[in-house]
């Protein structure tokens, strides 16, 4: 089967150079990093769209063989297994390589697993623009160490064009990785930077600046939470770096709205507001999720955390490291679900004074919150999919039952995955 998969991505990876050298006016944007990607995709989409013909990949679309079909704009086989339906596949690709059509720009995103992936990419992209999110502990079972994360996912580098990277979500130490023409985006002290003025509790008032620029844009940005200030910062920087003037990227910034089950405010019963943070959970992720909700001027507030998936050897020092940041002053509840959060994070949260429940599933959560007497409380939810999946908490307490739409894993395909477990 591993001989069959590294055929198809050599297939699909012909394909996509072939379509790129037949297209030759369409920009390539990869968008690379441990956490981040989907949202600094999608925000980049919206900014780009206001000028441009646009393709971006579809939902988490971004191994090496979802990501060439996506450049390619071409659906996968319904039987990834059967021989005859990639030649389907490949018969389509051989028709969209021949199209005269084509976007202005492709943005793909491109996620890793263990080390080598992204030389797969590598062998057939050389992204005008590659975007670099963040280096975090990531599928840590084979990465083993930060420093192998680093090198994986900042290599993207020595094959683009120009590098747009998040200053302060990679360690400094990490920065002389990064070659060739390169753009940081963050705070004040990066190239490309929005300065937070205010923060109401559903909106964000920043100043948009480039230090390459003396003129700056006031804008309201319908988003929450500094690390998704960074991610639409990331977007501003592709919208630049793509032409765009500094009054046409603020114009499209007020236009982005959160994605799916990344952070995302909806209405709960009772008067609550729930934070719906749980597309996916890593270490970096579950600080931000947290410092957001701390950050919130709220009357009540309860954090439901679940496990982080996929950290190896450094599962059981991540979960404790969270439980430390688990603050009583700020949390009337913490809510943990999954067995790696009861080991290991409720304990120190316990340790610090948090009031904690601990439940095996995201359905026991939702049930018992649903059942309990809380009102007008803030709720955020946050961990990984895996097994945990903790937008069925979110969903019993939805105050209008038709915004489970707006939840993540909603489709029937994913429903079907998520029940044969």
């Amino acid at each position: 089967m591993q001989l069959f998969k590294h055929l198809l991505e050599t297939i699909l990876g012909s394909y996509v150079k072939k379509y790129l050298k037949s297209h030759p006016d369409a920009k390539l944007i990869a968008v690379v990093g441990s956490v981040g990607k989907t949202s600094v995709k999608s925000a980049t989409a919206t900014v780009l769209s206001e000028k441009f013909t646009v393709r971006h990949s579809r939902g988490n679309l971004n191994t090496t063989l979802s990501a060439p079909l996506e450049i390619l704009g071409v659906d996968g086989p319904k039987n990834a297994k059967s021989p005859l339906a990639w030649l389907k596949v490949f018969s389509a690709a051989h028709a969209s390589i021949k199209n005269s059509e084509s976007p202005d720009i492709i943005i793909q995103e491109c996620g890793i697993d263990c080390p080598g992936e992204m030389a797969i990419f590598m062998r057939y992209i050389q992204p005008d623009i590659a975007i670099i999110t963040s280096v975090a502990p990531e599928h840590m079972e084979f990465f083993k160490n930060m420093d192998t994360v680093a090198h994986e996912e900042l290599s993207i580098s020595q094959v683009a064009k120009k590098t747009i990277f998040n200053l302060h979500d990679i360690d400094e130490k990490y920065h002389n990785l990064i070659v060739g023409n390169r753009v940081s985006y963050g705070d004040e002290s990066a190239d490309v930077f929005l300065e937070i003025k205010e923060d109401y509790r559903h909106w964000l008032y920043c100043q948009f600046k480039t230090l390459c620029e003396e003129t700056s844009q006031d804008i309201n940005i319908s988003v929450l939470g500094k690390h998704n200030i960074r991610s639409i910062t990331g977007a501003a920087a592709a919208g630049l770096a793509c032409g765009m003037n500094i009054e046409e990227v603020a114009a499209a910034l007020t236009k982005i709205r959160p994605v799916s089950g990344r952070m995302n405010i909806l209405r709960g019963i009772r008067g609550c507001t729930l934070l719906d943070d749980t597309y996916n959970a890593s270490p970096i992720a579950m600080e931000n999720s947290l410092k957001t909700l701390y950050s919130i001027s709220a009357n009540h507030k309860i954090a439901v955390l679940g496990d982080m998936n996929e950290l190896g050897e450094t599962s059981e020092s991540e979960h404790k490291k969270i439980g430390e940041i688990c603050d009583p002053k700020q949390l009337e509840l913490l809510i943990t679900v999954g067995k790696m959060a009861k080991k290991h994070l409720a304990p120190i949260a316990e340790k610090n004074g948090c009031k904690v429940v601990s439940f095996d599933t995201a359905l026991e959560a939702g049930e018992f919150l649903k059942n309990s007497d809380i009102k007008d409380t803030t709720i955020l939810f946050k961990g990984s999919q895996g097994g945990i999946y903790l937008e069925d908490a979110v969903k019993e307490l939805l105050l209008d039952p038709s915004d489970a739409e707006k939840l993540v894993r909603q489709s029937q395909s994913w429903m079907k995955q998520i029940k044969a477990g």
